[in-house]
């Protein structure tokens, strides 16, 4: 069974004071259930009222609505395949974030990892894409990759498209750089230009005042970013942000790297570790039942407070 279902079902038996099941299919009946009573809290204690606050929050619900143009090999699977499997995994890992966010101060999210090609960016789209398919939270992506921006290609979009290096260079307004996706409840914002150096334009003082005129509109802010190793900008980031999710993938993470990137997050805000591409034996069983003999993006989600 994957550490990500088995965390949901700790959560519900901590809840309840029962045992842990063992049957899988208990786990996969478990979801609806857990997803309506975070809803339902969330509707009582959470939510603002659900209205128009301020012109600025009417520019971000008005925002210049754009399609995707998706490549064959995108798997943005909460967009292409939302009933499958992958896009399972991704919703769970929502819920153990909406769980989290009953206990604490939780709606900038950075997601990033330790090295290119560990699919930081494929994580934190999907994750973004499941998050959105909430009809009372509003969920915005940010590249926050100002050095190799891919959130753009991966939807399909003009990679020329004005974006967060122009907000923080003051050549564009938020509320312009702000786009909606067609058909989704996702908003985007995009890199902008890349940047050679963009470390000395996050610290001007422009990006604290940037991300909380966007916090006062949307509910969850998912933020990809560079790997955590070796550079900088990721840890202005997580200065920024409320909880980070770390992407690993089997065959490609190097254990030192992740040693050396986990001593330098604040434990504080390290939500857990995503395992992409996790091949485990023990999951075999379980996942044949689908038809699927690899598992894909999202398999284990390992919360700090868990380790």
């Amino acid at each position: 069974m994957s550490y990500i279902f088995e965390a949901l079902q700790r959560a519900e038996i901590e809840r309840s004071g029962g045992s842990l099941p063992t049957n899988v299919d208990s786990v996969v009946d478990l979801l609806p259930g857990v997803e309506q009573e975070i809803a339902r809290k969330q509707a009582i204690s959470e939510l603002p009222p659900p209205k128009v606050e301020s012109p600025e929050a009417e520019t971000f619900a008005n925002a210049k609505v754009i399609s995707p143009v998706l490549a064959a090999d995108s798997r943005l699977v909460c967009l292409t395949d939302q009933g499958g499997l992958p896009a399972e995994k991704f919703r769970v890992l929502g819920l153990k974030l909406r769980h989290l966010r009953e206990q604490r101060k939780l709606k900038r999210i950075v997601v990033t990892g330790t090295a290119p090609e560990e699919g930081k960016s494929l994580v934190a789209a999907n994750l973004a894409l499941s998050q959105s398919r909430s009809r009372v939270l509003k969920t915005l992506l940010v590249d926050g990759d100002l050095r190799r921006p891919t959130v753009v290609s991966r939807f399909g979009f003009d990679p020329s498209l004005p974006g967060l290096s122009e907000c923080l260079r003051g050549e564009r307004q938020i509320s312009e750089a702000v786009r909606k996706l067609d058909g989704t409840g996702l908003w985007i914002l995009p890199a902008g230009r890349a940047l050679e150096n963009p470390l000395e334009l996050m610290q001007s003082g422009r990006l604290p005042e940037l991300l909380d005129r966007l916090g006062k509109f949307f509910d969850w802010i998912i933020i990809d970013t560079p790997p955590v190793v070796p550079v900088a900008d990721t840890a202005f980031w997580m200065k920024l942000a409320d909880g980070v999710l770390l992407v690993i993938r089997e065959g490609v993470s190097e254990k030192k790297v992740v040693a050396r990137a986990l001593d330098s997050f604040d434990r504080a805000t390290l939500l857990g570790i995503v395992v992409n591409s996790c091949s485990r034996s023990e999951h075999n069983d379980y996942y044949s039942r689908y038809g699927q003999a690899k598992v894909g993006a999202g398999e284990a989600f390992r919360s700090a407070e868990n380790e």
